[in-house]
């Protein structure tokens, strides 16, 4: 089974730090191509956004990205819900990142008409590996009922979906989103996660320690591929772990 690396900081803020400077070493190692990243939403995503807005805000650094998402709710941008809105107000408007530079899911289209443009769209621009579109980095969340981008364990059929993006429900409310599948996500160069908060305390317990062979949509991902790491300031007794 593959390795997923988890390092240790001192506080959430130290994390999130150290999550982005590796993303920007990767970045700008890409100079002659653009560098395709995969956002995610959420209450960690603003946390990041907030932190690229005060601390790495130079749209010079940022010029070579091209921004796209991993998921998205099915409301309009406006929507105090829509991770693009999220990011618009909390990163491009305020660091200035060229328009241009950005791909959002509309998330007030029809749901299976927008999977279908977005899969179109990202399979028109960015580069291929085995048949399936690869972003060079995506920046992965993963909730407390170790949910995925924005799939659940209602419909954990999409983690090997030959669909590139697909709608999906939320189990509890009932929203419907569109996501990016598993194969996508398994198909990145480098998939980068922050579990930050005390809330993810017990997430990250059970992450590091489970013994049995549940599949959840967290476990499915973090077990089939090598190129994951997690950054978190909690500390479970040692400074560097590996979920094998």
């Amino acid at each position: 089974m593959n390795q997923t690396t988890v390092q240790f900081y001192p506080d959430a803020q130290k994390s999130l730090i150290a999550l982005t400077d590796t993303l920007l070493v990767s970045v700008a190692a890409r100079t002659k191509k653009p560098f395709y990243l995969s956002l995610s939403g959420g209450e960690t995503a603003r946390l990041l956004f907030e932190l690229w807005h005060t601390r790495y805000n130079d749209p010079k650094r940022w010029k070579n990205v091209r921004f796209f998402w991993v998921d998205e709710r099915c409301v309009p941008p406006s929507h105090p819900e829509s991770n693009f809105g999220l990011a618009e107000k909390t990163f491009f408007k305020p660091v200035g990142i060229n328009p241009e530079q950005i791909y959002r899911i509309r998330g007030e289209a029809a749901p299976e008409e927008e999977a279908e443009r977005y899969s179109r769209l990202i399979a028109e621009m960015l580069p291929d590996r085995e048949g399936v579109p690869r972003f060079d980095c995506t920046l992965l969340g993963i909730g407390e009922d170790e949910h995925v981008a924005s799939i659940f364990d209602n419909d954990t059929t999409l983690l090997q979906s030959d669909d590139l993006y697909a709608p999906s429900q939320h189990p509890v409310t009932g929203q419907y989103r569109i996501t990016q599948t598993g194969e996508v996500i398994l198909a990145s160069r480098e998939i980068l996660i922050a579990l930050v908060g005390e809330r993810k305390k017990e997430l990250l317990y059970r992450l590091v320690t489970r013994k049995e062979q549940t599949i959840t949509p967290a476990t499915y991902i973090l077990s089939h591929t090598s190129r994951a790491t997690i950054f978190t300031e909690i500390e479970l007794n040692s400074p560097n772990l590996s979920l094998q």
